[in-house]
């Protein structure tokens, strides 16, 4: 947590405001940030819902969502609530239970969070299954399929396993599927953009 903002804020920006356009929030709706560490989505979605909207940060880790708070109490966000808890786990009762009221989720975004859940498949399903028809889901990862000297590096520092194809799973399940390709500066490593609305039943 002390050092993530510095390592990857600037490095990793364009592709968050390219996720959350892609993921197309709208005045007043509810947004869940799955893995959402220290907020670095938190104002590019805050721009988009309005003090209308509901925005819910779910991570695992203590220190993340400390830093995240400092955020919200820096920007006085009196919408945004947070959550620490297995996204293995989750249930819509945990975020009723937050907010004190009926929630819908209307949107999820995961950046750089497929890549390093454990079970991440059952993330996936699990956060799918809890947003509303015809809302949509937005991932934004790391993929590199080589086993080279700087994917190992860059799993070892990141605990992560950036050769899984984390947005296959999105384009299963949902229609107006869209998905962009970044290639980073100065690496093979490849950003993946991609967004899908569940279907309505």
């Amino acid at each position: 947590a002390p050092v993530y903002d510095g390592a990857i804020r600037s490095l990793y920006l364009p592709y968050r405001q390219k996720a959350v356009q892609l993921l197309r929030p709208q005045l007043g709706q509810t947004v869940l940030d799955l893995g959402c560490g220290s907020g670095l989505n938190f104002e590019l979605i805050m721009q988009s819902i309005g003090a209308q909207g509901t925005l819910i940060g779910i991570d695992f880790s203590a220190k993340m969502l400390e830093r995240a708070q400092e955020t919200v109490d820096r920007n006085r966000w009196k919408n945004v609530y947070l959550l620490q808890k297995d996204a293995r786990q989750l249930d819509l009762k945990d975020f009723e239970s937050l907010a004190g009221r009926t929630i819908q989720v209307d949107r999820i975004l995961c950046t750089l969070g497929l890549s390093v859940f454990p079970a991440w498949q059952d993330v996936f399903e699990r956060s799918f299954d809890l947003l509303e028809n015809d809302g949509r889901y937005c991932v934004m990862d790391l993929f590199n399929p080589d086993n080279t000297f700087q994917t190992r590096l860059v799993n070892a520092l990141a605990s992560s396993e950036i050769s899984r194809r984390v947005w296959e799973p999105l384009q299963n399940r949902s229609v107006d599927y869209l998905e962009e390709r970044h290639p980073l500066m100065h690496s093979s490593d490849v950003v993946v953009i991609a967004s899908g609305a569940k279907p309505k039943s």
